[in-house]
C-alpha cells in the first residue's frame, strides 16, 4: 500500500523518450515476493508517486520473479592502500593528534577529498575485515584508516566526526568519491545486488542529494511523505481511486518508474495499492526495495531511497498468488 499519492506523479505524454528520469530500457514487472518479512503497518498514501501514462514506454512488460531486499572515510599518521588481493599498509603524512587548528572532521574531509575510496576501520573488527575482503574482491584500490592505531582520544574524536558526517560512529564506514556507502552490511548488499562495481567506478544507479535539495525540489506534502515517512489521510488524494488503463506510476522524487498502470487495483483501504513492481537490468533488480521496521516492511524507491509506504500480504487472487498489496 503506497503511503501518499502526493509522492506519485502523473504525466500523460505520448511518445515519451526514456531518460535517466524515465522508464528504463527493458523494464518489466514482477511481484515483490516479500513473504519472508512480517506484515507492515499503515501507509503514507499517494504523495510519493507520479503517474505517467505512456503506452509501452521503454519496452515495459510483465513478468514473474522475486524482489530482492535492498537495505537503503588519514588521520594520526596511518593509512593503508588496498589492492585486489591484499591490504598493503603505508604511513600517511604525519599528523599525530587532533588540534584546534585542524579538527577531526577537517581530517576526515581532507582524506575523502584526496582518496576516491576510503574505509574507516579497526584492525580487530570482524565486520571491517569482511568489508575489506569485499572491496578487495572488486579489484579496486582503496585507502584504509585503522582507528585503533591512533591514540584513544584521537580515535574517539574521529568517531565523533564520523557520527557528525554519517549519523553513525561505528566502523567500518566506507566512502566512495566523498559519499558514505554505509557499513559492512551495506557494502555486502551492494556486492550481492551487482551494484558495487558500478558504485566504485562512479557509475551509481542511485540518486543522492542533500536533504536541503530534496526539500527545495519537493512540495511540503511530498517532502513529508517521501523523505520524512509521513502518511496522508486515507481517501484524501485523487490517485486513490484513479485506475488508468495504460502508462505507469513513478517516484515523485527521482522519477523512477515503479508500477505499471495495470498493476494498480481497486481497494477500500484509502491509499493506492499495487501488486507488482518494475525491475530492470539497469537497476540490478526491482525498482521498489524494502526495509524492515518495527515488525513491518517498508517499501522505498530503489534509486533515491524515498519512502513509498509498506507491503502487506492479504490480497490473494489468481493474478496475485503472493497476495501482495503495496
Amino acid at each position: 500500500m503506497v503511503a501518499g499519492a502526493v509522492g506519485l506523479s502523473a504525466a500523460w505524454e505520448a511518445g515519451f523518450v526514456p531518460s535517466s528520469s524515465g522508464p528504463l530500457p527493458q523494464a518489466a514487472m514482477r511481484p515483490a515476493v516479500l513473504r519472508a518479512a512480517t506484515h507492515g503497518s499503515s501507509h503514507a498514501g499517494n504523495a510519493g508517486l507520479r503517474a505517467a501514462a505512456v503506452a509501452a514506454a521503454g519496452g515495459v512488460a510483465m513478468r514473474q520473479a522475486s524482489l530482492r531486499r535492498f537495505p537503503r572515510s588519514s588521520f594520526a599518521g596511518y593509512a593503508a592502500a588496498a589492492g585486489a588481493a591484499s591490504v598493503a599498509r603505508q604511513a600517511a603524512p604525519a599528523s599525530a593528534e587532533v588540534t584546534t587548528a585542524k579538527s577531526a572532521k577537517d581530517k576526515v574531509e581532507e582524506l575523502l577529498k584526496d582518496n576516491p575510496v576510503v574505509m574507516f576501520s579497526k584492525s580487530t573488527c570482524p565486520f571491517c575485515a569482511r568489508a575489506k575482503s569485499v572491496l578487495e574482491a572488486e579489484g579496486r584500490a582503496f585507502t584504509v584508516m585503522e582507528l585503533d592505531d591512533m591514540p584513544p582520544d584521537d580515535m574517539a574524536s574521529m568517531q565523533d566526526a564520523l557520527a557528525e558526517i554519517t549519523g553513525a560512529r561505528t566502523v567500518p564506514r566506507v566512502f566512495v568519491n566523498g559519499k558514505c556507502l554505509g557499513g559492512c552490511d551495506d557494502v555486502v548488499n551492494l556486492q550481492q545486488s551487482g551494484k558495487l562495481s558500478k558504485v566504485l567506478a562512479g557509475e551509481s544507479f542511485m540518486v543522492e542529494k542533500p536533504e536541503s535539495e530534496w526539500k527545495d525540489q519537493l512540495s511540503n506534502a511530498q517532502y513529508t511523505v517521501l523523505r520524512r515517512k509521513g502518511t496522508e489521510p486515507p481517501g484524501s488524494h485523487e490517485y486513490n481511486s484513479f485506475l488508468p488503463s495504460k502508462g505507469y506510476f513513478a517516484c515523485g522524487a527521482c522519477g523512477l518508474p515503479l508500477y505499471s498502470a495495470n498493476s494498480k487495483f481497486a481497494s477500500n483501504c484509502g491509499w493506492p495499492v499495487f501488486d507488482k513492481c518494475y525491475y530492470s537490468e539497469e537497476a540490478n533488480g526491482c525498482h521498489v526495495g524494502t526495509k524492515s521496521e518495527f515488525g513491518g516492511l517498508e517499501i522505498v524507491c530503489n534509486r533515491c531511497e524515498s519512502h513509498l509506504g509498506h507491503v502487506f500480504f492479504d490480497a490473494f487472487k489468481p493474478t496475485n498468488p503472493n497476495g501482495e498489496r503495496h
